[in-house]
């Protein structure tokens, strides 16, 4: 169906039928334009709403946060799908629900949030059984699977890619037929096979050009042109690449279409044709530029963090009122015993004393409520500064890296045309572009460390590790536990922070030729630093004017954890950390 005929099929009926046509015909309508299916499904929520189907309006937005996602619009996508969510749990539809969780894990993995993508994805498993509806549960599987892919955790995603399998031929679903055989063809190309990988490509793409599916055969095209290029076959990459772009220009693709003009320059720099490559850089810049601007960048952050922060200063909101409403119990209570100073002598007598263990008891709850609002306030700001460093790391690597990698691509077009008498400023030039770029990366992974973000808590605490080895100072001795330490990413960052700043005391302070690091992960994960240094005295910690140790003890007590310090001059020092997961 074109989408002029969609559109005119669209207009001959009435507003019931034809809500119920958007919500039934999404995926056909953003195959064709996802500016149509924008358009159509933002109608379709508004008409709903006008009538008051609830249910309708939910749905309509769920696809139109899925449109704009496509399109590139994120700043678009999530009100539509926390719109949808809301309206799901209050109507108990637990179809809604499932179907919004596993969009909104896509959108948070692709925002590196993946703490609440597994929470989505978890979410999303348990409203597909209890809807009975295998279509979701298969979709959940799927993007459980993909996230081990990224991860390159292949031998974990296989048994959900052969669920996800199993489903799509049961319930004979085209679309998700079309999505398994890629996801197959991209295991079998991991382990070289390469033949029976382009084979399962071409059977989802016939599968996807006969249901009409442009977006699809588009996505399918790129997917060609990377098994090639991963396999080193650069020349024959580039007309796939090219023709994906062409696919994607007119249904408005523009991810894609960014992908493909990156995929083009990657492809000519390997063949050595910086001219192609710096051409083709530029027109990724432009797309680039318009999906990943600075000021969408902070729109985004600040978009997922403003519901977690008005719950935060509700909270916080509702201590200080119950704060103020025991100040005026506790004067209430003056006003009573003022009063009663008229009565006999014996009962004054009883009165102070009441009086005094109740204003006693008030005084220790004020203290106990007055110190939560502390822990709460502290703790705010340090996920607003972990939020921070984050935001400003992303920008660096993303804004101030990427023009850095375009000038040195610059510069290095013109190797050719380099005359004898500058070649030393030019290789100069390429020098200092290339310790620009080490110096932001330094930066940017001093903020906010990728593999914390990307890979898991292991892998930073690795990484840290072989920085410090690297300069040659100090050697560290790492001991890991072999399963994966499951922490929520504000946790996974504050114990990380809190491992960072006693690495560096022992560095910067105990004079250690070696520090042993070693975690366990058992009923609690335990952490124990011990290094071979000068050792301290630990009686002036509580003395100390440095904001190091302070740091330290505010975050274990944010992770309700337990801090145990252990030195003697000469006899080096020992960290102990307990926290309950």
């Amino acid at each position: 169906m074109s989408n002029d005929s969609l559109f005119v099929k669209a207009r001959t009926l009435d507003t019931k039928q034809f809500i119920s046509f958007v919500i039934d015909n999404h995926y056909k309508i953003y195959s064709l334009s996802f500016d149509s299916a924008i358009a159509m499904t933002a109608e379709a929520k508004q008409l709903a709403l006008t009538n008051g189907w609830t249910s309708q309006a939910a749905y309509a937005s769920l696809y139109h946060g899925v449109a704009t996602y496509l399109r590139g619009d994120y700043k678009q996508a999530l009100p539509s799908y926390l719109y949808a969510l809301h309206v799901f749990d209050s109507l108990e539809n637990h179809r809604g629900i499932a179907r919004t969780c596993n969009e909104m894990a896509v959108f948070y993995h692709k925002q590196k949030q993946l703490d609440d993508a597994y929470n989505a994805l978890d979410k999303a498993e348990t409203a597909a059984k209890l809807a009975h509806d295998e279509e979701a549960l298969g979709t959940t599987y799927s993007h459980h699977m993909s996230f081990l892919v990224r991860r390159e955790k292949h031998k974990e995603a296989y048994p959900y890619m052969m669920k996800v399998f199993e489903i799509r031929k049961r319930t004979q679903d085209s679309v998700g037929l079309g999505y398994i055989y890629l996801d197959i063809a991209n295991y079998k190309l991991i382990n070289d096979q390469l033949d029976e990988s382009l084979e399962l490509v071409n059977k989802s793409t016939e599968i996807r050009k006969r249901i009409g599916d442009n977006q699809g055969v588009a996505v399918n095209t790129v997917i060609k042109g990377e098994f090639y290029f991963q396999t080193g076959n650069f020349k024959k990459a580039i007309p796939f690449f090219e023709k994906a772009i062409a696919l994607a220009t007119p249904i408005g693709y523009t991810d894609l279409i960014r992908f493909g003009y990156d995929m083009l320059q990657q492809s000519y720099v390997k063949l050595g044709d910086y001219k192609n490559a710096y051409e083709n850089l530029q027109k990724n810049q432009i797309f680039n530029d318009s999906i990943y601007n600075v000021e969408k960048s902070k729109a985004l952050l600040s978009l997922q963090t403003q519901y977690e922060t008005e719950k935060k200063e509700k909270e916080i909101e509702l201590l200080s009122i119950e704060n103020q409403l025991k100040v005026i119990e506790v004067k209430n209570a003056d006003n009573r015993f003022y009063a009663s100073l008229g009565g006999a002598t014996i009962l004054l007598l009883i009165g102070v004393l009441a009086f005094n263990r109740y204003k006693q008891k008030q005084q220790i709850l004020l203290t106990e409520e007055k110190a939560i609002n502390q822990r709460l306030g502290f703790k705010s700001l340090i996920e607003g500064e972990e939020k921070e460093r984050k935001r400003i790391a992303q920008e660096l690597h993303d804004g101030l890296g990427q023009l850095l990698s375009t000038a040195r691509l610059n510069v290095s077009a013109m190797e050719d045309r380099v005359e004898q008498i500058v070649t030393k400023q030019w290789e100069n030039s390429i020098k200092l572009i290339d310790e620009a770029v080490t110096e932001v990366r330094h930066i940017s992974h001093n903020m906010m460390p990728n593999a914390l973000i990307s890979i898991g808590f292991e892998a930073a605490v690795r990484e840290q590790a072989h920085i410090i080895n690297d300069a040659g100072q100090v050697k560290i001795h790492t001991q890991l536990p072999e399963q994966k330490i499951d922490l929520p990413e504000s946790e996974a960052i504050a114990l990380y922070r809190v491992i960072q700043e006693v690495l560096n005391n022992a560095i910067k302070y105990a004079k250690a030729k070696n520090i042993w690091l070693t975690i366990t992960n058992d009923r609690d994960l335990k952490v124990v630093i011990k290094d071979d240094g000068i050792g301290f005295d630990t009686s002036m910690i509580a003395s100390s004017t440095g904001i190091g140790w302070r740091n330290i003890q505010s975050r274990i007590e944010i992770l309700n954890g337990e801090l145990q310090i252990h030195s003697e001059i000469g006899k080096g020092a020992e960290v102990n950390l307990k926290i309950a997961i």
